[in-house]
């Protein structure tokens, strides 16, 4: 099996097919296409971050309402 950021669509498929969902054709190829987007992007974060160098406001809350 490829790792899970080049997953092939036929495994993917299969990968989908033990989930208990009624996906079709179409939503399988769809949600592939993201699922490798966004593995792709995930890929790009950098491991080691260096937080104490960010600005103070980055991790303030954000103002409205809280849940």
């Amino acid at each position: 099996m490829s790792t899970k950021s080049d997953i092939t669509l036929d495994e993917f498929r299969a990968w989908a097919g033990v989930v208990g969902l009624s996906l079709t054709e179409d939503d399988i190829i769809e949600l592939h296409k993201g699922y490798l987007g966004m593995m792709q992007l995930a890929a790009r974060v950098p491991q080691e971050w260096a937080w104490e160098a960010e600005s103070a406001h980055v991790f303030a809350p954000l103002p409205g309402a809280r849940r």
